[in-house]
């Protein structure tokens, strides 16, 4: 009963000492009860019982055997179901430690195999959240969330990438050598929603440039960024900070919900540049919640009115079944009203500057830039939801159809029409690429136009699809609205070239 006494012995209930016979010696990472007592060091995974019993483990009998050699690293593995999940050494690998009938032991699958981009720069930290659905968030090493839905018993692994709203760093010009700065050198922007402005280098001197995106190198650094600054705060697609020393820091008057602001330089040596970047996400971790969910809390660093912040944000829970139009939540560090019918809408400081999404009344509003906390909507609503958008595709692998010749990959091949079929969806749009999208329509000709979409769709969607002959034959579905949306299948009708 001396639950503290850690003074090592023989008996039953004395501590114990053991040291794993091993041909390394490795930094235990982690111990975890499975079947066995699951350890996993940087050399390699053990388990540990009584001499190949199911009795307990005293000081007499334990028994520790090798399953693996893969190595885990410093992040804590996260038992999951009959499953050990842990990251390997290298960081980019997450393991499924488990029982195999098959061997009579301990296997270790990647399950990363059938998609080893999405863990690309490592990751940092995992959480595992196991209602309402098994989800493994992973905290990568750029701040990136990705997620692996796991559910064994189904065969069900699959990853997918969260980039959540807002940006971690700006767009700025660094100029340095400016006397070398050639004539004709360009700065090529591409705003957040696709276009493009592009600013030229002219002659050095002190006048004014000839063209009105035009700037002129001239006397040192500082004043070669004035000038830049001078030129591109001039353009009423951008407002300019002032330049700190030699840096100019470019952010666009009229940002689009999504999307980022992007500088090509010609001169990547003299002119360098940092483009808009997304959101990091810093840390994860799954609490439990109400009984049907566990809550998920991210801590995310954005860049709002020039100053980088932190934020502790809570994912929010959503019930096709109990939830009306007017409750979609699906912006990210977003606020709630629900009140009397209005056009104003405050308490938006942590969103000051930012181009946010807006719901009212169940149905999509403008967007528009928070000012002094506040918006103001273009229309009155009783129920409002506001926040940062953010951009949910989804992409299939090359179709395979087969043909009359054997397997279809690799001819070419043309889709003609596809069918979704969606679960409670409202706002889609699909297409061949995401340059080239048809908005699926939710309304029919008998609909009020100043009422929303009140009910979810559960059914067939059927898209003319506007493709070229390719061998390629991708689907992408992409949803930019604060809106819900859930693929259940995709049907396309195509030809396929056996020549």
């Amino acid at each position: 009963g001396d639950y503290e006494n850690m003074t090592s012995g023989t008996d039953a209930a004395d501590a114990m000492v053991y040291t794993i016979a091993s041909n390394q010696v490795n930094v235990i990472r982690y111990l975890k009860s499975q079947r066995t007592l699951i350890i996993g060091t940087t050399g390699g995974e053990y388990t540990v019982d009584a001499d190949g019993t199911d009795a307990a483990v005293t000081p007499s009998n334990v028994t520790i055997k090798k399953q693996s050699s893969y190595g885990s690293s410093s992040v804590d593995a996260i038992p999951a179901g009959n499953a050990t999940l842990f990251l390997q050494r290298a960081k980019r690998k997450i393991r499924e430690l488990a029982y195999d009938f098959d061997v009579d032991g301990y296997s270790a699958p990647d399950l990363t195999i059938l998609n080893e981009t999405v863990t690309d720069s490592g990751i940092n930290e995992m959480s595992f959240q196991q209602s309402p659905d098994s989800n493994l968030w992973c905290v990568r090493a750029d701040g990136i969330l990705a997620t692996l839905t796991y559910q064994r018993a189904d065969n069900v692994v699959a990853w997918t990438r969260h980039k959540l709203g807002g940006i971690s760093q700006e767009c700025t010009i660094t100029v340095s050598d400016y006397a070398n700065i050639a004539t004709g050198t360009k700065l090529a922007f591409t705003k957040s929603d696709g276009t493009t402005v592009t600013f030229t280098s002219e002659a050095s001197g002190g006048t004014s440039p000839d063209d009105s995106l035009g700037f002129r190198p001239n006397e040192s650094n500082d004043t070669t960024a004035d000038n830049i600054f001078t030129a591109i705060n001039a353009h009423a697609d951008f407002t300019v900070a002032n330049p700190s020393a030699a840096i100019v820091t470019v952010r666009e008057s009229s940002h689009s919900a999504t999307g980022l602001l992007s500088c090509v330089s010609a001169d990547t040596t003299r002119l360098t540049v940092q483009n808009e970047s997304i959101s990091i996400v810093e840390s994860v971790a799954s609490i439990s919640g109400a009984l049907n969910e566990d809550e998920l809390w991210v801590i995310c660093k954005r860049v709002i009115d020039g100053s980088t912040r932190r934020y502790v944000e809570v994912f929010s829970v959503f019930d096709f079944d109990e939830t009306s139009a007017e409750d979609f939540h699906f912006v990210d560090s977003g606020l709630s009203y629900d009140g009397a019918a209005t056009t104003s809408i405050t308490g938006l400081e942590h969103l000051e500057g930012q181009t946010v999404q807006i719901l009212a009344d169940g149905s999509t509003h403008a967007d528009k830039i928070v000012s002094s906390g506040a918006i103001t909507l273009d229309r009155s609503a009783k129920k409002v939801k506001v926040g940062l958008g953010y951009n949910s595709i989804l992409q299939t692998m090359r179709i395979e159809g087969g043909s009359a010749e054997g397997t279809g990959q690799g001819k070419v091949k043309r889709i003609s029409k596809v069918v979704l079929r969606l679960f409670n969806t409202v706002g889609v749009k699909c297409g061949p690429s995401l340059t080239n999208l048809e908005t699926v329509p939710f309304r029919t000709t008998s609909d009020l136009l100043d009422t929303p979409v009140s009910t979810l769709l559960a059914g067939d969607k059927t898209i003319e699809f506007t493709d070229d002959y390719n061998t390629d034959a991708f689907i992408f579905v992409k949803q930019d609205q604060p809106l819900p949306c859930s693929i259940l299948a995709i049907y396309p009708t195509f030809v396929i070239s056996d020549g």
